[in-house]
């Protein structure tokens, strides 16, 4: 008989590996960058320096033949480049192929920097997680570092959120500061940077700037709450 679960478990892994997106990471440290895949295609995108992005297009050959693959669509703006790959991956070449294997949900997108590649994994059967930390820790260093509960209404919610209705409402200069923002510590506890010192890098002033990050902040909250709402509602009188 099937066994009946009343909750699911996410776990957070922080892996280092040579498998050929882990290994880009690497050759790269200065850039980083997220991964979607739908089994058809791979798409990338990628932040960091100017003359950082322009080494990683100019490798891109070299992932085409990691992968037995072809760029089908590239564009590239000032600290971005995002690049669509048809997917070759499967289980001896892909962490998310791997995972997919021992039945195990991803949560997109996949994030790596500095070598290091964050996937979040889901599953009601602890089992799977033991034989992908086994089959993670066979190929290179794998580490937990998020588990939690969380409820089968969470996982719906967590796959059918549309990112594109969730940032239509920001401008492009609000998302180019929040994202920079991110990457630079400004959202870390406690901050890596401060305000003034991004501001006087991006060449605004100081109200400028956050004025353009509280709007983007107050605009991302405005298109979740009504997840936030739900999840409130779930969780109910606990507190954490």
């Amino acid at each position: 008989m099937m066994p009946v679960c009343d909750g699911m478990e996410e776990i957070e892994f922080d892996l280092v590996n040579d498998l050929p997106f882990c290994r880009l990471s690497k050759l790269f440290p200065d850039v980083s960058f997220y991964r979607w895949c739908n089994s058809a295609v791979d798409y990338l995108e990628f932040y960091g320096k100017d003359e950082d992005l322009k080494k990683v297009s100019d490798f891109l050959p070299e992932i085409e033949k990691a992968l037995n693959t072809h760029v089908i669509y590239r564009t590239s703006r000032n600290g971005n480049l995002s690049v669509m790959l048809v997917c070759r991956c499967n289980a001896s070449n892909s962490t998310i192929r791997k995972a997919e294997s021992k039945n195990l949900m991803w949560k997109a997108p996949v994030y790596y920097q500095n070598g290091h590649e964050k996937i979040s994994l889901i599953s009601p059967v602890s089992e799977n997680f033991l034989s992908i930390f086994d089959e993670f820790g066979s190929i290179g260093d794998a580490r937990v570092i998020k588990k939690a509960e969380i409820k089968p209404e969470l996982v719906r919610d967590t796959y059918t959120v549309s990112m594109s209705e969730l940032l239509s409402a920001l401008t492009t200069k609000q998302l180019k500061y929040l994202v920079n923002a991110y990457h630079m510590g400004y959202f870390d506890t406690p901050k890596r940077v401060q305000i003034g010192e991004m501001a006087k890098e991006f060449g605004i002033s100081y109200s400028t700037l956050q004025e353009h990050l509280e709007k983007a902040v107050n605009r991302i909250l405005k298109g979740l709450e009504p997840y936030l709402t739900i999840d409130l509602h779930i969780r109910g009188d606990r507190e954490d």
